[in-house]
C-alpha cells in the first residue's frame, strides 16, 4: 500500500473516528464519554496526533500532561498513551513518525520529560525512538483462590494439585498477614478527595525523589470521575487529619478476577496507617470474591516492606510472563540525566499508568 497518509493535530469533530479506531485495534467497546474524560477532562491538558488518509484516521498517539516532582522542583511531564495503527497500515512507519513529531512538539511546548508504559507491540517503536528503559514494573501478589491461581500457572493437573496444597500451607504458615498497632485511627471509605489530600501531598512528596503529583484535583479526575471503571478509596485519619489513602479496583488481570491495589500515599512516618489500610483493602477485596490480590510497587519504597508484612510475594514469571516496562524520554537539558535514569529514585504505581 502506498504511503498516502499524513500527520496532523487533533481537531474538534475527530472524536468518533478516534474512538472507533481505538475500539477496533484494542477489540474493546469503550464509550465516547470515556474518551472525553481521558483527553478533554485531564486537568493538565492533553495532546493528540493523528495519521490520516483522506478522511480516514489510521494512526493515533496521545499524551496526557502531568506535574512531576524531581528533587525539590516541580516540572511538566507527559504520559504517552494510545499509540495505535490500523492493521491495514502496518509496517509503514506511522508509529515512529507520530512518536518523533510528539517528542519534537512536546519539547517546544515546554514538556521536560515524556514517560510511558508500552505494551509488547509498541516497545519496538519506542526503541527506534531511543527511549530509556528504566525498569519493569515490580508486581506483588497474594493468592486468594489457590486452585484457580495454580491452574493459571500450570497446565499439568498433578502440578496444580500440589501447588494448590503447598500454596495454602505456605501462606497460612509463612505469609500470614501481620497486624499493625495503632490508637485512635479511623479507617473508612470516601467517594471524593477533599482539601486534606492536598495537605497530605505537601508532606508526602518530600519522602520521594521522583513522584508524579497526587493532589485532590488530579486524584478526583483519575479515580472518582472516571467512567466505566469503578475504584474504591480507603483512607486513614486521626483527629480529622488525613494520614494515608489507598485506591483499589477489581479487574481481570493475569486471566483471573484480580483485586488490584492501584495507588497509595501516606504522610511521612505513617507506616502503621498504610499497613492498616492495606489490610482493610484486602479484607474488602476478599469479600468481593477475587481470585488474587496484586499491587505494583517499587522495591525501594517503604510500602514494599509493608506489603510483605501483609503476606504479598513477588509475582512468579509463569503467572505474569509479559514485562511491563517503564520508559522515559528526557527532553529538558536541565534534567540530571543520571538521576532520572536511576530506577530507585522513582515512585511509580499502577495508578500512574492509563491501564489499571
Amino acid at each position: 500500500m502506498n504511503k498516502n497518509w499524513l500527520i496532523r493535530n487533533y481537531e474538534d469533530g475527530d472524536e468518533d473516528k478516534i474512538n472507533t479506531l481505538l475500539n477496533f485495534v484494542y477489540k474493546i467497546n469503550r464509550s465516547l464519554s470515556y474518551w472525553y474524560w481521558e483527553f478533554k477532562g485531564n486537568p493538565e491538558g492533553s495532546k493528540i496526533l493523528l495519521a490520516v488518509d483522506e478522511s480516514n484516521i489510521v494512526g493515533h498517539l496521545a499524551s496526557l500532561k502531568r506535574k512531576i516532582k524531581i528533587h525539590e522542583s516541580e516540572i511538566l511531564a507527559s504520559l504517552e498513551v494510545e499509540g495505535v495503527t490500523h492493521p491495514k497500515y502496518g509496517r509503514q512507519g506511522i508509529f515512529v513518525t507520530l512518536g518523533q513529531k510528539m517528542l519534537s512538539e512536546s519539547k517546544k511546548e515546554g514538556i521536560d520529560i515524556v514517560y510511558g508504559f508500552p505494551n509488547e507491540n509498541a516497545l519496538p517503536g519506542h526503541r527506534k525512538l531511543k527511549c530509556f528503559e528504566i525498569f519493569s514494573l515490580h508486581v506483588m501478589i497474594r493468592p486468594v483462590d489457590f486452585k484457580k491461581v495454580s491452574q493459571k500457572m500450570f497446565s499439568n493437573r498433578i502440578l496444580v494439585f500440589f501447588a494448590n496444597l503447598a500454596g495454602r500451607a505456605a501462606f497460612k504458615v509463612f505469609y500470614r498477614p501481620k497486624r499493625p498497632h495503632y490508637d485512635d485511627m479511623v479507617i473508612k471509605t470516601i467517594t471524593q478527595f477533599d482539601s486534606r489530600t492536598d495537605d497530605l501531598w505537601k508532606e508526602a512528596q518530600a519522602a520521594h525523589d521522583i513522584i508524579l503529583r497526587r493532589d485532590s484535583t488530579y486524584l478526583n479526575w483519575r479515580y472518582t470521575q472516571c467512567p466505566e471503571k469503578h475504584y474504591k478509596i480507603f483512607v486513614a485519619e486521626k483527629d480529622n487529619i488525613l494520614l494515608a489513602w489507598v485506591v483499589v479496583r477489581i479487574l481481570e488481570k493475569f486471566g483471573l478476577n484480580n483485586g488490584a491495589i492501584v495507588d497509595l500515599l501516606a504522610s511521612p512516618n505513617q507506616k502503621e496507617a498504610v499497613h492498616a489500610l492495606i489490610l482493610k483493602a484486602m479484607e474488602d477485596l476478599q469479600q468481593e470474591g477475587v481470585d488474587l490480590m496484586a499491587c505494583s510497587i517499587p522495591k525501594s519504597s517503604d510500602y514494599y516492606k509493608i506489603l510483605k508484612k501483609c503476606g504479598f510475594i513477588t509475582c512468579p514469571k509463569n503467572l505474569n510472563p509479559k514485562e511491563e516496562p517503564f520508559i522515559i524520554y528526557p527532553l529538558s537539558e536541565e534534567l540530571n540525566l543520571e538521576f532520572v535514569k536511576e530506577p530507585a529514585n522513582w515512585f511509580i504505581t499502577w495508578g500512574d499508568t492509563d491501564v489499571v
